[in-house]
């Protein structure tokens, strides 16, 4: 069974896991900005045993669908934009910016306020320093932080 705030705001698009906690005030099925497009076809997932704290909000796209995995935590005013896939146990910072059709690996860690622009891959086991724009696509295991990132690290 999920715990879904009563001032959460949940579309008829959206489909959601066991375990799952959806705090106050988030919007999760709203229409993407996709511009000269009116429709709303897509459709979210949200799987089992993640978290989503306050003031979250999650968009749809035309079509295809936006995919939250299993055991995250997303935390305050996070944006994920449509038709985005986020993999399992990832950690997503307070304030920040998946802009659409972005590809989240699993088991990362996105520090607070970061910008990810859209079209992005972020393989898996990375570590996002915070405030960090992510402006190209970040292999796994590594380290990035700054504006724009800068590899730190690569194990």
């Amino acid at each position: 069974m999920s715990n879904i705030h009563p001032t959460a705001i949940i579309g008829d698009n959206v489909k959601i896991g066991n375990n799952v906690t959806i705090g106050p005030y988030c919007v999760i099925g709203n229409k993407g900005a996709i511009r000269n497009s009116n429709k709303n076809n897509g459709v979210i997932i949200i799987d089992d045993g993640t978290t989503i704290m306050n003031f979250v909000s999650i968009m749809t796209g035309e079509e295809g669908d936006t995919i939250i995995g299993k055991n995250n935590l997303i935390m305050n005013y996070v944006n994920i934009g449509h038709n985005t896939i986020i993999g399992d146990n990832n950690e997503i910072g307070a304030g920040t910016i998946i802009a659409g059709w972005c590809n989240i690996g699993n088991d990362n860690k996105i520090k607070l306020h970061c910008t990810i622009r859209n079209r992005v891959t972020v393989g898996d086991n990375t570590l996002i320093g915070m405030g960090s724009n992510v402006v190209k696509d970040i292999i796994s295991n590594t380290l990035v932080k700054g504006n724009p990132i800068k590899i730190y690290e690569n194990e």
